[in-house]
C-alpha cells in the first residue's frame, strides 16, 4: 500500500505532540530543486544522504537560516535553489511533510575518490540575495510610505515572495532620509533601517521561503509555539541539557533616541524614550540593590511610538539576558523564527517562556539541538 503524505501543519497542536513525542516516530527527509523563480523541477530526494545533513536557524545573526546537505548528483549551483523538507509518521504509512525552507546553493565541495560521487552544499538563508551591496544611493522623501519602500526595495531584486504585515502601511516618513552610496550599505540593511523606524522586527524568510516582518511585539505576549516538558513521562527533551545563567552587565535601563525628528532637539516624550525594570527579575533595579545599569540605543524612527516599541524590545532582552537553556529533543520541524517555548524542568526547577533563539535539526532523525533564552 503507497503511503500517504498529509501536511504537517494539518494536525492540531496536541496531535503533533502526541506525534513527536511518540515512541515509534519514524523520521524521513526529502529535497527539492527549485528555478530562481522557486519553481519545482523535479523532486531529488533519492539524491539527498541525510546522515550528516541538517538544516539550522540562528535569529541572532544576519543571515538567519542555513542547510549542509550531502547530495548524489551535480546541479546548477548558481541559479538553482533548494528546498528541503522533513517526514514524520508514528505508523510508517501515513507520513506528515513540513518544508524547511528554501536556500540559495553554494559552489560545493566534493569528496574525490567517494563511489557513487556526493557533493557537500551549504544552503544560504535567501537573505544574502538581500545582502548584497545596493550598488546606489537611496533616500526616502517626507511622505513616503515607509513599507511601500520596503516592498519596492526586495522587489527591485526580483524577489516576489514577500509578506510586510500592512498594519502601519498608512506610516510615512516624517523627514528627508538620505543614504549614500557605500559598499557598506546592503540592500538588506536599508529594509532593516525602515522596518526599525515604524516599530517592525528585521526581515526574515520563513519555511516556505517568503521574507516576511510584522510588528515588534514582547515575547511576553506573543503565542506559545510548543510545550517542552522534561519531566513528562513521553517527554521528548533528552538528558543531555543545561542551565545558564549569567546576569552580570545585564541593563535594567534603557534610553532610546530618535535621529529622525526633522530639525527638532530630541527631548523625553519627543525623541527620547526611557524605560526601566524596577522589579522584574534577577536584573531589575530592585534585586540589585538599587543599582541601575543603562543602556543607550539610538536610530531613525517614523514616530514616538515605534521608538518606544524599539526601548521596549531592548528592555525585554536585558530583562532575561542572564537566563540559558541548552538542549537536545526529539527531531521537531514545527521551529521557526523567534518561537516562543514554555519550558517545564524540575532539575532548574522552572516553568517559564522561552524564545528559541537557535536550533539544528539533523535530517536523518537523529535528536536536534536548541538554544533558548527565558523572557
Amino acid at each position: 500500500m503507497a503511503a500517504t503524505v498529509l501536511s504537517f501543519l494539518s494536525l492540531t497542536p496536541s496531535q503533533r505532540e502526541d506525534l513527536i513525542g511518540s515512541s515509534r516516530l519514524f523520521v524521513g527527509a526529502g529535497l527539492e530543486l527549485l528555478d530562481s523563480d522557486e519553481n519545482l523541477i523535479e523532486d531529488i530526494s533519492t539524491d539527498l544522504i541525510a546522515n550528516n545533513s541538517s538544516v539550522s536557524r540562528n535569529t541572532l545573526q544576519t543571515l538567519h537560516s542555513s542547510c549542509r546537505l550531502r547530495i548524489s548528483r551535480q546541479l546548477l549551483w548558481g541559479s538553482q535553489r533548494l528546498r528541503p523538507f522533513m517526514l514524520l509518521s508514528s505508523d510508517n504509512v501515513v507520513w506528515y511533510r513540513q518544508d524547511l525552507g528554501v536556500f540559495l546553493s553554494s559552489t560545493p565541495r566534493q569528496e574525490l575518490g567517494e563511489v557513487p560521487a556526493v557533493w557537500e552544499v551549504f544552503g544560504f538563508d535567501k537573505l544574502d540575495i538581500l545582502n548584497q551591496p545596493h550598488g546606489v544611493g537611496f533616500s526616502v522623501a517626507a511622505g513616503d510610505p515607509i513599507i511601500a519602500a520596503v516592498e519596492a526595495l526586495i522587489a527591485g531584486t526580483g524577489e516576489t515572495k514577500y509578506i510586510i504585515n500592512q498594519a502601519s502601511a498608512a506610516l510615512t516618513a516624517p523627514a528627508d532620509k538620505v543614504f549614500p552610496l557605500s559598499t557598506n550599505v546592503t540592500t538588506l540593511f536599508l529594509i532593516d533601517e525602515l522596518l526599525s523606524s515604524i516599530g517592525y522586527r528585521t526581515l526574515a524568510t520563513d519555511r516556505d521561503g517568503t521574507f516576511r516582518s510584522s510588528p515588534i511585539v514582547s515575547p511576553a505576549d506573543l503565542p506559545i509555539t510548543w510545550t517542552l516538558d522534561a519531566d513528562s513521562s513521553s517527554t521528548s527533551v533528552s538528558n543531555l541539557r543545561s542551565s545558564i545563567s549569567d546576569y552580570y552587565g545585564a541593563s535594567n535601563r534603557v534610553v532610546g533616541i530618535n535621529d529622525d525628528i526633522a530639525n527638532d532637539i530630541p527631548v523625553d516624550g519627543a525623541g527620547i524614550a526611557e524605560l526601566t525594570n524596577l522589579y522584574d527579575g534577577e536584573t531589575s533595579v530592585a534585586e540589585r540593590g538599587g543599582r541601575t545599569i543603562t543602556k543607550i540605543i539610538r536610530g531613525t524612527y517614523q514616530s514616538q511610538a515605534a521608538l518606544v516599541a524599539a526601548v521596549q524590545a531592548a528592555l525585554d532582552v536585558e530583562k532575561r539576558v542572564g537566563r540559558f537553556v541548552e538542549l537536545m529533543s526529539s527531531p521537531n520541524p514545527v521551529h521557526g523564527h523567534y518561537d516562543v517555548i514554555q519550558y517545564l524542568d524540575s532539575a532548574v526547577p522552572v516553568n517559564a517562556r522561552y524564545v528559541l533563539t537557535d536550533w539544528s535539526l539533523p535530517l536523518d532523525g537523529q535528536d536536534m539541538t536548541l538554544n533558548m533564552r527565558a523572557v
